[in-house]
């Protein structure tokens, strides 16, 4: 008899008999030595697929195998030499029983039985089927019975009995178990002692450097290292018996596939860095898994630190860079705004500057006009009022701005002035809720106001004359109202003094150098007679 290898295998029970003729040279087949020589012996052929004998040096035996052959009820009705088998893929296996042809079969029966349990899944039953003419063809042999393909579970095994009719003399047994196999890794190696695998390769019979099986849990190599070489134990394996899938950092990296080498282990090759799961399985069994654990390190440029410090130093980098584009933008917007502030400055002072020495003319044209009156007395006082005013002008000539209180008072030292020339009444009145000492406004923007009220209101009326200067608050605003009883006024240009003049055009650039608040000026008919000057400072307070 041939020698037979055995292997394990779980599943469940699956009964089939086979309904075409097999291709004989995908099969390798076992049979007594007497059927080789002998073309009319009668014995059991057994024939499964090839791929399964990449499996014998693996599983050489089957514990089902020495139970029967201990069991003497087993023994006893059997012939000495039986033909046991183990296979490990889903194929059935295939029963042909030499010596037996259409002349003689009605003297033979078969029957297929399940172990354990002796579960008998084909009872005794007549031969009636024969090898075709390919399959004589194709394995030179007689013509012969066709017992049938047949499989069970993993774990399990079948027993193919043939007796005699005359008898029931069992005359020929095989036994073919469904062994589970399993990959296991005996060794692995890397780029460092790749050179002992190769020799290993051409070698086999040397001892191993390593101790078989003896590696860590978890296998960590180095960022250089290129190989990885999983080596499972014996068996001559073709390229797709063993599949493996690659796990990284959780994630399938490499989904299963057929092994790159026809030889039993798995070679991987310049994998990145990370935590990884091989997982390698023979395609027989698919179900049946072995996991292992490796972890390549990241060169230093790959660890979360480098990156950390390299993302926090890209960051500070676009930061300054952001930094330094915002303040030489910044910088020269503050430069032309400075450039802008400073011509709005020097154009407010020029107008200020042409403001005075208006002022001091008409003061002058008062005085001369007192003088000509023979008003010597009203003459000397105005003249030291004027005095007093030009001074405090003087003093305030260098402030953008100065206190409510101070500009009360030039505005009532200049009013008792022109009083005293055309004898009108005037009064001045501020709301409670202001305080004039913490209040600022721009230094000579009403006295310019309050003299169109004197020269182009009140100065015909004489003593009928009257000027109302009135100082408000409405929420966050700020509003002086100047108000004659005169014959009116109107707002076009044409007909307006220098004063009215250079004060628009210090409103106008007083907004624009100023964008927190805003100034308004509004000139209209008062009523039943006069004109009405409205001044709001916007937000103000």
């Amino acid at each position: 008899m041939k020698k037979t290898v055995l292997i394990s295998l779980a599943g469940l029970l699956t009964l089939a008999s086979a309904q075409a003729q097999i291709n004989w040279g995908d099969y390798s087949q076992s049979f007594p030595s007497e059927v080789g020589d002998n073309p009319a012996a009668v014995g059991l052929i057994l024939a499964i697929r090839k791929e399964n004998n990449s499996f014998w040096d693996i599983r050489k035996n089957s514990a089902h195998f020495d139970s029967l052959d201990k069991d003497p009820a087993f023994r006893q009705i059997r012939p000495r030499e039986i033909l046991a088998r183990t296979t490990f893929d889903t194929a059935r296996a295939q029963f042909f029983l030499h010596g037996v042809n259409p002349q003689n079969a009605q003297r033979f029966q078969f029957r297929v039985t399940e172990y354990p349990g002796n579960r008998v899944l084909v009872p005794w039953h007549a031969v009636d089927r024969f090898s075709d003419s390919s399959l004589v063809h194709d394995s030179g042999m007689p013509k012969m019975a066709y017992l049938g393909g047949y499989r069970t579970g993993l774990g399990k095994l079948l027993i193919m009995d043939v007796r005699t009719t005359e008898s029931n003399q069992i005359v020929a047994t095989s036994l073919i178990a469904w062994e589970s196999v399993k990959p296991v890794i005996t060794n692995i190696y890397t780029s460092e002692t790749i050179d002992e695998f190769f020799q290993k390769l051409q070698f086999p019979w040397l001892p191993s450097q390593q101790s078989p099986g003896r590696f860590s849990p978890v296998f960590t190599v180095p960022s250089t290292n290129t190989n990885l070489i999983f080596l499972l134990e014996n068996g001559r394996f073709i390229k797709n018996q063993i599949q493996y899938e690659l796990v990284r950092d959780g994630s399938v990296y490499t989904p299963w596939r057929n092994n790159e080498y026809d030889n039993n282990f798995v070679w991987i090759k310049d994998s990145p860095p990370g935590q990884y799961t091989v997982r390698i399985r023979y395609s027989a069994q698919p179900g049946h898994v072995t996991e292992y654990r490796f972890d390549i390190e990241p060169a230093w440029y790959q660890t979360n630190r480098f990156r950390f410090l390299a993302g926090l130093l890209a960051a500070a980098l676009l930061g300054f860079c952001l930094f330094l584009f915002l303040f030489v933008r910044q910088r020269r917007k503050t430069r032309q705004e400075q450039a802008g502030r400073a011509k709005l400055q020097l154009e407010l002072k020029a107008i200020y500057a042409q403001l005075n020495p208006h002022f001091v003319f008409n003061a002058l044209s008062s005085i001369q006009s007192l003088i000509n009156t023979d008003d010597s007395k009203g003459a000397n006082t105005y003249l030291s009022d004027f005095a007093r005013l030009v001074r405090e002008s003087l003093h305030h000539s260098q402030k953008d701005e100065l206190s409510l209180h101070e500009e009360i008072q030039t505005l009532d030292t200049y009013l008792k002035l022109e009083q005293l020339r055309f004898g009108f009444q005037y009064a001045i009145r501020v709301d409670s809720s202001i305080n004039v000492y913490e209040t600022n406004i721009p230094v000579l923007l009403l006295q310019p106001l309050v003299e169109n009220a004197v020269k182009h209101g009140v100065a015909s009326l004489q003593n009928k004359g009257d000027i109302a200067v009135e100082f408000k608050r409405s929420n966050q605003a700020l509003i002086v109202t100047i108000t004659d009883n005169g014959s009116g006024f109107t707002e076009d240009p044409s007909a307006s003094g220098l004063g009215l003049r250079l004060t628009r055009d210090r409103i106008d650039l007083l907004n624009k150098l100023h964008s927190d608040w805003r100034l308004t000026l509004a000139i209209r008919n008062a009523s039943p007679a006069g004109t009405h000057v409205s001044l709001t400072f916007e937000s103000w307070f």
